[in-house]
């Protein structure tokens, strides 16, 4: 009799423990990773913008550094490609960023019930984050407001760091079992 419920005990355990894997696993391929996924894209799409803005900022310096003052005459067509760039940037944004944005949290409302108690404190101030720029891009929030609420992703980044640090705790934990 002993025995059976020793046995009984441990199978308890393991059963409790395997779901507990199988839900760790599922908040990390369903929610924190690709959260985290997003963010990376965004933030490696957002570096390169301004690794090429810069670039093109210090080309254009130079270019007109070479007329000292002097009106070009062929300015357009001088100005016109790094003109594309900022169109392209500008595109990107809207394009591809933004909506990166809205997917981030599109997932976080969606499996919200994935999420750690912790991570859930995020969510508000991400939401604000991404409402602040549909408000922004379609019109409905003038420049100084934007200003005004100090919009920024700065507001954000700690939301990142926990993104990031939740998929390594995770993959760790899942890792040494």
């Amino acid at each position: 009799m002993v025995a059976a419920a020793v046995v009984y005990y441990f199978g308890l355990r393991q059963s409790a423990e395997a779901r507990r894997n199988a839900f760790r696993e599922k908040q990390l391929s369903e929610f924190y990773a690709p959260l985290a996924g997003l963010r990376q894209q965004v933030r490696a799409k957002s570096d390169l913008r301004l690794k090429i803005s810069g670039a093109a900022e210090s080309a254009w310096q130079e270019e007109v550094s070479r007329y000292h003052g002097q009106i070009m005459h062929d300015h357009e067509e001088r100005i016109a490609p790094f003109k594309k760039i900022i169109a392209y940037n500008n595109d990107q944004l809207e394009k591809e960023l933004l909506p990166a944005y809205r997917q981030m949290l599109a997932i976080f409302t969606d499996r919200y019930h994935l999420a750690e108690p912790a991570t859930r404190a995020y969510y508000s101030s991400f939401l604000e984050f991404v409402e602040i720029w549909n408000r922004f891009m379609a019109e409905s929030l003038p420049t100084d407001v934007l200003e005004r609420l100090k919009h920024s992703e700065d507001a954000v980044k700690p939301f990142y760091e926990h993104l990031e640090n939740k998929v390594t705790e995770f993959q760790t934990e899942l890792l040494s079992r």
